[in-house]
């Protein structure tokens, strides 16, 4: 079979040859033979900087260009054999050289693609690679990503771009170039601070690259506010931030401090100038959750999306031609304790043996304090196969499986408080278990995603992807949620997972002249849709209900 076949990818800086199977991620096969790649987005394709060049050894073509790389890259890296490491496939045998650019000039060419060259910087250019000094950057990894699609489909249509920049005459990369030899065209590097427990995280954007160039943490204890307070935001960048050239700032905070214009009911907007920096500040409104899902929408603007938070389920977003849906499913969700299910201890159970005999745990040295969601989807799936659990969600009785099962299943099984459970792990002190009061929390969040799937697509608008998100990361979660069918399977290719912090989302703010610009040039208008007052989605909603629980 096509999968089955083998290629070798050569990593020429390094004279490394792995063997990779036919649809391997390239970034992935990277990382797991620890060959240095940077990123800031553990592969997602939102930072660029998991850049690579790729030949073929036979003198063959490298895979075409995906939607994300002639986003990120500069058209003379794609004409070079540039590629993102995180959206290559591998198809072939090919030779990779992850240190290509830094090797040979020194510069990154899609800086150039973008500032014309004033004397200083041509007489860099012309000195040896070895007396040009290049910043090391180490990753940070702020978000997590993963696609229940194939890799192969997620490069050729599921990808699609804020813009498509157009390329007119006199212009390189779509970005327009002016007389002004010491000038940066179109949009200009930007600085993207935050506030987090102990200091403040920051981001350098690059207009150049389009995307994160550098970033770190400043150990702190004055908040943001205060050093806005202080008038001393231009002393704190200079002192701690090494960014040449700056005009225009976009500040986090964690709570609400100034007042300013609401946008979409969920954060507080609020811009001012010191000198010629621009200064814009980002924060919550009313709840620290909606700043979270403000940001969250940045992987939505394009296309029509759901998006569902599971560690917010009160609100969910679908956005269709510039309308933004604020679908308010408050009362609905609160039946549904998602904390519960999510919430996890330091040390807890990530997976669990087929035959259901032996768990595995974060720190096999230590003994578990909870348990993982994924592990405990995994748990109810072995239970549906053997006939413990049924497709209702409802774990039998001891009594009505003592035939069925075999002793070191059965003895597994227990009661409590006229409960039923299933012992995963049982150990002197520790007890951790499924309960059916458990099962009852996910046949909730079956009925309600089923009904808001349905709901959306019959009375707003075709779905195009459905966008998970979450804050702690989860392997195999979206594939897990499928194979209960808590999800709709007919949306199986069409979702996505997102996690992690999205504060780093921010710096596709700088694509605009500012936020309030950015804002209205992708969502034209907000429509609330409170769904526990909606009488079609309550009636699908019992419909549904009545079906599961029959």
């Amino acid at each position: 079979m096509l999968f089955n076949k083998k290629y070798n990818v050569t990593i020429k800086n390094r004279n490394i040859t792995l063997e990779a199977k036919s649809g391997t991620n390239l970034y992935k096969l990277l990382k797991e033979n620890d060959i240095p790649i940077s990123s800031l987005c553990n592969g997602n394709g939102q930072c660029g900087k998991c850049k690579v060049k790729i030949s073929s050894p036979a003198g063959g073509e490298i895979n075409k260009p995906t939607k994300k790389d002639r986003l990120i890259l500069a058209l003379m890296n794609l004409e070079n054999g540039y590629r993102l490491a995180c959206e290559y496939i591998i198809r072939s045998d090919i030779v990779v050289d992850t240190e290509e650019w830094n090797v040979s000039s020194g510069k990154d060419p899609d800086i150039l693609g973008v500032k014309k060259k004033n004397k200083d910087a041509a007489e860099e250019e012309q000195k040896p690679a070895e007396e040009i000094k290049v910043k090391d950057e180490e990753p940070g990894p702020e978000e997590d990503f993963e696609s229940v699609e194939s890799s192969e489909s997620q490069n050729q249509s599921e990808y699609k771009a804020d813009y498509e920049p157009e390329v007119k005459e006199g212009e390189e990369g779509g970005v327009s170039v002016e007389e002004d030899e010491d000038q940066t065209y179109g949009v200009r590097d930007g600085l993207l601070l935050i506030q987090y427990p102990g200091g403040v995280k920051y981001y350098v954007y690059a207009a150049g690259i389009n995307n994160i160039a550098s970033e770190g943490l400043v150990k702190i204890s004055e908040p943001l506010t205060d050093i806005l307070d202080n008038n001393i935001l231009s002393d704190f960048i200079h002192d701690n931030i090494d960014i040449p050239d700056l005009d225009r700032v976009i500040i986090i905070l964690d709570k609400e401090y100034f007042n300013g214009e609401i946008f979409f009911k969920l954060v507080n907007y609020h811009s001012f100038e010191i000198g010629t920096l621009k200064c814009e500040v980002l924060q919550p409104y009313n709840d620290p959750k909606n700043l979270l899902t403000f940001l969250r929408l940045l992987n939505s603007v394009n296309g029509q999306n759901l998006q569902v938070a599971l560690d917010n389920l009160r609100f969910s977003y679908f956005l269709k031609d510039g309308i933004f849906y604020f679908l308010n499913s408050e009362y609905v969700s609160d039946t549904i304790d998602i904390d519960r299910l999510l919430t996890t201890g330091k040390n807890p159970i990530i997976d669990i043996a087929d035959d259901l005999t032996h768990v595995t745990m974060k720190d096999d040295l230590k003994e578990p304090d909870s348990i993982a969601l994924p592990a405990l989807l995994k748990t109810i799936k072995i239970l549906m196969r053997i006939g413990a659990v049924n497709n209702n969600f409802v774990l039998k009785d001891r009594n009505e499986l003592v035939d069925e099962l075999k002793l070191e299943h059965l003895v597994k099984f227990s009661k409590r408080n006229e409960g039923n459970m299933f012992y995963i792990y049982r150990k002197k002190d520790v007890e951790i278990f499924l309960s059916q009061q458990m099962l009852d929390q996910l046949r909730e969040l079956k009925i309600y995603l089923m009904t808001l799937t349905d709901f959306v697509q019959k009375e707003l608008g075709n779905i195009e992807n459905i966008i998970i998100q979450n804050l702690t990361h989860y392997d195999y979660l979206v594939n897990n949620l499928f194979d209960l069918s808590i999800l709709p399977k007919y949306y199986s290719k069409k979702t996505k997972f997102y996690s992690g912090d999205p504060t780093i989302l921010a710096s596709k703010f700088f694509t605009e002249q500012d936020v309030k610009t950015f804002i209205e040039s992708r969502i034209s208008d907000m429509r609330e849709i409170e769904l526990y007052k909606n009488e079609e989605f309550n009636k699908r909603y019992d419909k549904i209900e009545r079906k599961l629980t029959s």
